[in-house]
This record gives C-alpha cells, sequence and structure tokens, in this order.
C-alpha cells in the first residue's frame, strides 16, 4: 500500500507539550501554544535579475513591438514523494497525550504502521484525527525529563512545529510504544537498563 500525498502532521492541533528540547528548537518552557512559522526575512541588498527574467521582458517587448513572437509560459510541476506505508501493524492500543492548556491527559487510540502514527479519539473511531510522520520526526526518552516532570512512563515526539509528549500506563508499555515507534532507540534503552541491572546486582 502507498500514501502519494499524506495528511501533515500540523492537522495535531490538539497536541501539545511542555518540554524544552535541544532537538525541538520551536518549544519553550512554559509556552503551551501552537509555533507559528515566521516568514523569511527581506534581503538586504539587490539582487540581478535571472537570466529567465530577462527572456520574458525581451519576450514582451517583442509582443509590444508587434511581432509574432509569443511570450514563454510557466509551467508548474508538482513535487510528489510517494511514501510506502508498512501493511503490518506495529502496535495499537491506548496511549495518553498531554492536552495544551490544561496540563491534563487525555487518552487516545493510536494505531502504528511505519512511517506513520495514526490517532483517533476511541477504537471504534473511523476517521483519523491527526497523523505523525515518523521518518521526518524524532523521539526522545530522557529519565530525567520524566523525574522533572514527576510523571513516569512518558516519551515525547518532536515533529518540525511541536513537540508533543506521551504517557503509557506503565513502564513494560512504554517499552513496547518505544520499539513501535523507534526500534533503534528501544533497543538503546534496553541495553542500557540491563547494563545498569548487571551492575547493582554485582554490588
Amino acid at each position: 500500500m502507498s500514501v502519494t500525498l499524506p495528511r501533515d502532521d500540523s492537522s495535531l492541533s490538539a497536541l501539545n507539550t511542555i518540554i524544552p528540547s535541544s532537538t525541538c528548537p520551536s518549544l519553550v518552557e512554559g509556552c503551551y501554544n501552537n509555533t507559528e512559522l515566521k516568514p523569511p526575512a527581506p534581503r538586504s541588498r539587490a539582487v540581478s535579475p535571472s537570466p529567465e527574467t530577462q527572456q520574458e521582458a525581451a519576450d514582451r517587448k517583442a509582443v509590444n513591438a508587434g511581432s509574432d513572437v509569443k511570450p514563454r509560459t510557466r509551467k508548474s510541476v508538482p513535487d510528489i514523494q510517494e511514501i510506502r506505508v508498512s501493511p503490518i501493524v506495529s502496535k495499537k492500543g491506548y496511549i495518553h497525550f498531554l492536552e495544551p492548556h490544561t496540563n491534563g491527559w487525555v487518552k487516545r487510540y493510536v494505531v502504528v504502521r511505519r512511517p506513520y502514527v495514526y490517532i483517533y479519539n476511541s477504537e471504534r473511531d473511523t476517521v483519523e484525527r491527526a497523523i505523525l510522520n515518523l521518518s521526518s520526526a524524532q523521539v526522545e526518552y530522557s529519565e530525567d525529563q520524566q523525574a522533572m516532570l514527576k510523571t513516569p512512563n512518558t516519551f515525547a515526539v518532536c515533529t518540525e512545529h511541536r513537540g508533543i509528549l506521551l504517557q503509557a500506563t506503565n513502564d513494560k508499555e512504554m517499552h513496547d510504544w518505544l520499539y513501535a515507534f523507534n526500534p533503534l532507540l528501544a533497543g538503546t534503552i534496553r541495553s542500557k537498563l540491563s547494563r545498569r541491572r548487571a551492575g547493582q546486582m554485582r554490588i
């Protein structure tokens, strides 16, 4: 199965986070509103016209002079990228999202079919309420972050525009979700925990 034009993860307007992160420059501690993209700064120096602009000017002069030369027409070519969605469901079930403005948690039904995460209001919901593209998102896990927030079993997903904080029901569920979202990160965390437990047993 393939998706030609997936919905952008910016449709996740109801989800946000309060976690500042070095990999999510749009996040600022204490600012929970959606980050608006700033328009590019105007150029401070003059830019010479491109050859195409000069050609258009020549065409215009020719038309004004009464000749039979037709002006060049511009053709727009769409940039389409085919992304193959895995038919395999890595994980599905309920997980909590941090609700913006209220600092409360809401339960959502999530289906992970890499590279997409489909978010529904409930298991019976037939409409995807939001879609995350894992290929362009950063999954983060930090024990220090959990201690600071006093919320266990949490991890974050940072997109280009915002960060989303998720909370699982227990430690095993959290690692299962992490493995579905980012298998490499989940494997690294598991090996780190195994080494720590082995060190504690020696003592």
